[in-house]
Formats: C-alpha cells, structure tokens, sequence
C-alpha cells in the first residue's frame, strides 16, 4: 500500500473493540505461530470492566479499520500513601499493511503523543508513571521517540519444587484456599503496604477483576491466618512464563514480620505445583523489596529471564532511581501470567 487512506487518530469510542480485535489478531498471529486469538470477551474483561480504567488511542480509517492502536491498562496504587493510577503498556500494534507511505515518526509514535498528553501527568488526575515490559523493537522506538527509559532487567526467582525448600517453622499459621475475598483483605494490605512507596493497591475490586472474572484462566487463591488474623494470601497457577511451564507466585501480600506466614504460603505453593505435575516453583519480585532475600534463604535461586521493566514518566517528582527503589510489583501486575 504506497498511499494511505484518509485515517484519524483518537480515543477509543465504544464500538471500535470488533476493529481492534480483528487487526490485533491478525497482526500477533503473524508474528507468533503459538498465538491463540483474542476473545472479545477476553478484550472487555482487560479493559471496559477494569476496575482501574482503560487507556487507548487508535490511528483509525474513515471507513473503520484499526490501522495502529497505542493502549495501556490502568492500575489503581498507593504513591506515598496516596490513591494515584500508574498504566500499564500492553497491546500496542500497527498492521503491516499500513507501515508503508508514512514517514517516520510511524504510527506507534503517532499514537502514543495523544495518548502521553490525554493520560500522563501528575496524581490524582493523570498518570505519573507508564510502565510495561516492551518486546526489542518496541523499547527501540520507545527509548528514543517516547521516553521510555529502563527501570530493571527482571530476575526471576526458581526453586525445584520437590525438596529444593528450606522452610522455617510456620507452626500457628494456618493456611486455607479460598474462592471469595475475606472480610479483612483492606486490613492486611494496609499492613503490607508499609514498606512501599508504590504499590498496586489489592483491595476486593482488583482481585476479583483480576483473579477471579479473567475469561479462560483459572487461579488458586489461599489465605495465611494466625490466631484469627490474615497475615498473608498468595494467588498462583500452572502456566507458561518466560517460556517455561511451572507453578507460578502470581501475586503476594504478607504481614511485614511474619516470616512464618511467609513459610506457610510458600510450602502451600510447592503442594499446588507438584499436585499440577510441575516440577519448578516461580515468581517474580523487584529485586529491592524485603522478600527478595528471603526468598534465597529459603531456597530459591536466582535466574536471568528474558524480560526487562521499563517506565515512561509523565512528572519529574518521581525519577527512574526512586520508581526503582520503591515501587513493589508482581507477576499479577503485569499482562505475562
């Protein structure tokens, strides 16, 4: 296609999910022989029924064709003690058919301009800080036309799940699984909170979007009592990340001081993944939070993976050192599991 058609850039309106979907399919299909289509359902889960909100700009034609999409999931967190968002990049794409006879910058860069001015900008009304885990070509861009800059090489961190773990006493903590959200969620996660400046905030509406209504997967979700009191929850699954299928930690919330909750929950994980036939225990921590270290002494190890996190600031209050300093994350704030 050497000339264009007559196209405009703008948010998302409902109605453009079907053209989204059809170019969005197409073009990941073309690039992935392992790629399995998008469900629309799947696609209004991620974003119209995100409790966080929904970030989307499209370069689109007149007659309705998605040419280029530049999108980001919102997340809800807590920035020093305070309700902001952060977003995170996913889902960017520009079909193949359209890269030609346009003049660098391409549409990728197109889209993300409109997209950096509507959403980015300091808490509460904007967007301080974009996050995501581009694929090359996507970070090559993004250093250069959209100011991406990188926050970390993630380490993962892997243990054997048979007899690899050396686990201190969790005597008096008690662990159940569970399919609701306990009464006392908001308290826990008040507690855990403390060590971090930033941290996705888990309260029942982001957990249930998040682990219980995502069409077609299925999470184990168990809770760490103590005399009475939620002292810790895990969310895991069998999965493939980072092209390996293991028992995935997808997310993590323990009592800061209670390394006996942490023991248990760990130990139930284990259980979860031989029970799947897997053979490894994974997760994914930012190698700055309390747990990392722990985790080593109780047996995992860790290893280089294949992903890199990168931000996209959108204020100069919080420079790329603090972000990688402060903010806690997991798997489960992150499109990979």
């Amino acid at each position: 296609m050497s000339e264009l058609p007559p196209y405009e850039i703008r948010e998302y309106r409902a109605g453009d999910e079907e053209a989204i979907l059809e170019t969005f399919n197409r073009c990941f299909a073309d690039v992935d022989p392992n790629f399995t289509p998008r469900t629309i359902e799947e696609w209004r889960w991620q974003y119209l029924e995100n409790p966080s909100g929904w970030r989307i700009y499209l370069a689109i034609t007149d007659d309705g064709r998605v040419m280029s999409q530049y999108a980001g999931v919102g997340l809800r967190v807590l920035l020093e003690g305070e309700r902001a968002h952060f977003s995170q990049a996913v889902d960017s794409m520009t079909d193949p058919a359209f890269r030609r006879g346009l003049k660098k910058p391409g549409f990728f860069v197109l889209t993300s301009y409109p997209y950096a001015e509507n959403y980015g900008g300091p808490a509460p009304d904007k967007d301080p800080i974009q996050y995501g885990m581009p694929i090359p070509p996507a970070w090559r861009i993004g250093k250069v036309h959209c100011g991406y800059q990188m926050l970390r090489t993630e380490t993962k961190l892997v243990v054997p799940a048979d007899g690899g773990l050396t686990l201190e006493s969790a005597a008096g903590v008690e662990v159940t699984e569970t399919e609701t959200w306990p009464d006392d969620l908001d308290e826990l996660f008040a507690r855990a909170c403390e060590p971090f400046g930033a941290i996705g905030i888990r309260d029942r509406a982001h957990m249930q979007w998040r682990y219980r209504d995502r069409p077609g997967f299925r999470y184990e979700v168990a809770l760490a009592r103590a005399n009475g009191q939620l002292v810790g929850l895990a969310v895991w699954r069998a999965g493939v990340f980072d092209r390996s299928d293991d028992g995935l930690i997808c997310d993590w919330i323990v009592d800061p001081g209670r390394p006996d909750a942490s023991a248990a929950l760990i130990a139930w994980a284990a259980e979860r993944t031989r029970a799947a036939g897997r053979e490894r225990l994974v997760t994914l921590l930012p190698d700055t939070c309390p747990e990392w270290l722990p985790f080593q002494g109780r047996g995992f190890r860790a290893r280089t993976s294949s992903y890199f996190m990168v931000i996209r600031r959108y204020t100069k209050r919080y420079d790329t050192r603090w972000v990688y300093k402060h903010w806690y994350y997991t798997l489960g704030d992150t499109d990979l599991v």
